[in-house]
Parts: C-alpha cells; sequence; structure tokens
C-alpha cells in the first residue's frame, strides 16, 4: 500500500514539473522580443518571405511553388503558434502562390491581401476558391495604404497607385505589391516581380525607398533592378530568391549593377534559408 503511495506521489511530482515545464516554453515563445525576424525562405524558384515581429504577430509574403513553405513555417513559428495574422499574394503566378494553397488549407489566416486583377489558371483559381470558403478578409493594396503589423511595425504600400486596375498591364509581373517594412528605423524593401517601368515609376513619384535590405526583383532578372532604382534604395543587403532554373536567373547584369555599391549578396541558392533580425536602430544576420 505505501509503495502505491510513494508511486502516486512521484507521478505527481513529475505531471507538475511537466506542467511548469510547458508554462516556461510558452512563457519564452510569446514575450516581446527587441527585435523582429525577417526570413527568406529558401524554397527553390520563387518567393516566401516570413516575418515575425517582436509582438509575435506572423506575416507570410508569397508562399512559392509546391508546399516546402509549410515546413519552412514549421520551423519558424512557436509549435503553439498556427496562426498567421496577414498573408500577402504579390501577385498570381504559379511561383508565389502554389504554395499558399497549402498553407491556407492547413493554417489559420485572419486577412490576405492581393492586387485585384483576373488570372484564369487552376492554381490561383483554387486559391481564391479557398480564400471564399473559408471566409477570410480580402483586402486590396493601393499606394499610401499603412498597415500596422503590431504597435511598433508597419508595412507601407508603394505600389499599386490604386486598388484597382484601369487596365491590366502587358506583363502580369507589374501588378506585383511593392512594399516597405519598418520597424523603428529599419527597412527592408520588397518587390515581388515588378520591372523596370515601376522601379522608374516609384523613383518618379520620390516614393521613400532607401531600406537596409533590398528583396532583388523577380529572382534577379535583367527585367528589374535598374541601377538608379538600386542607387535610391541603397541597401546594405540584397536578397534575391532563386532556385534551379531555365531563365539563366540571377542574371550577369544585374549581379553587375549589385556590385556598383557595397553590398551584400545573398542568394537562397547558394546560402539556403537567410534569416535577419531587425532592431529599431539596426539590422543584424546572426552568423
Amino acid at each position: 500500500m505505501s509503495g502505491r503511495r510513494f508511486n502516486r506521489f512521484w507521478y505527481a511530482v513529475v505531471v507538475l514539473l511537466l506542467a511548469n515545464a510547458v508554462v516556461w516554453v510558452l512563457k519564452l515563445q510569446t514575450r516581446q522580443r527587441s527585435y523582429g525576424q525577417l526570413h527568406f525562405f529558401d524554397i527553390g524558384q520563387g518567393d516566401a518571405i516570413f516575418y515575425r515581429t517582436a509582438r509575435g504577430n506572423d506575416i507570410l509574403i508569397d508562399g512559392g511553388p509546391g508546399d516546402r513553405v509549410l515546413s519552412k513555417l514549421g520551423s519558424a513559428m512557436p509549435f503553439t503558434d498556427r496562426t498567421l495574422e496577414l498573408v500577402i499574394l504579390t501577385h498570381p503566378h504559379a511561383d508565389h502562390v502554389a504554395g499558399l494553397v497549402e498553407v491556407i488549407k492547413r493554417l489559420q489566416v485572419k486577412k490576405v491581401m492581393l492586387p485585384d486583377v483576373p488570372h484564369e489558371t487552376a492554381t490561383y483559381q483554387a486559391f481564391l476558391t479557398l480564400l471564399d470558403s473559408k471566409h477570410i478578409e480580402v483586402v486590396r493594396p493601393a499606394a499610401g495604404s499603412r498597415i500596422f503589423l503590431d504597435e511598433e511595425t508597419t508595412f507601407d504600400i508603394l505600389y499599386p497607385v490604386i486598388a484597382r486596375f484601369p487596365s491590366i498591364p502587358a506583363d502580369i509581373n507589374d501588378v506585383s505589391i511593392v512594399g516597405r517594412l519598418s520597424f523603428g528605423k529599419t527597412n527592408a524593401l520588397l518587390t515581388g516581380h515588378a520591372g523596370r517601368d515601376i522601379e522608374n515609376l516609384l523613383i518618379a513619384l520620390e516614393l521613400p525607398l532607401e531600406s537596409e535590405i533590398l528583396k532583388v526583383g523577380h529572382h534577379g532578372s535583367r527585367h528589374s533592378t535598374l541601377e538608379a532604382f538600386f542607387k535610391a534604395v541603397h541597401p546594405d543587403y540584397s536578397v534575391i530568391s532563386v532556385g534551379k532554373n531555365s531563365y539563366g536567373h540571377p542574371h550577369e547584369e544585374v549581379l553587375g549593377t549589385l556590385k556598383t555599391i557595397p553590398t551584400q549578396i545573398y542568394r537562397t541558392d547558394e546560402h539556403g534559408d537567410i534569416v535577419f533580425r531587425l532592431y529599431p536602430d539596426r539590422v543584424v544576420l546572426p552568423r
């Protein structure tokens, strides 16, 4: 009888210790940090960018091809958190939207931003159908809009100029959402597939472009990253999201442009996942 009581006592002790450990893990995962984390996922030839704010809000920009983004999110997000506060689809090409179909299926998504343009592909239509079936709020981008990702972090829409395109650009890449992520005095410019015409427009509009981090447009295609645009951004870090491809990305012309000012170039096909810490006054790339 005493042996049973002894076993019950230690069983209760173990349960209490495990419960205490879980509580502390949850506190560590949910506490406010002094920095946000910006991930450029290595998902092949495509874009998938994830940002977790200092207060623990999660934002995903594009999902890449296939479903590799799910495992990446599983590693980047706390295991107790399966909610994305915002998903942004920069434009409807498969190398940006395909992974988002699986994300919408598996995770809780509060809000989605995407450009208001038709695109008749099966993958994109499946994505729109999912948004409708799950009653997820859809918002449209327009220059001048500011999204508060938390009390200290903003995402400013620089393009498109208005929410509804009066006519669809000949190149669907040019509907890409361009936005500037800001935490304190630290900025990252994210450009999707926006081409040189859009870059010229942003320069002409004299919009705030200077940023510590630049997501190089269109996987380093020669159709993006004008020298004048690059010098207006003047990034400390230039990130190329790229995988094995038949297009020649990144093109030598773009790599040459990136060497016109001192900038550190990082490529997902060479460096894997690239993760920055954004502090209010600086960017850190942990080694």
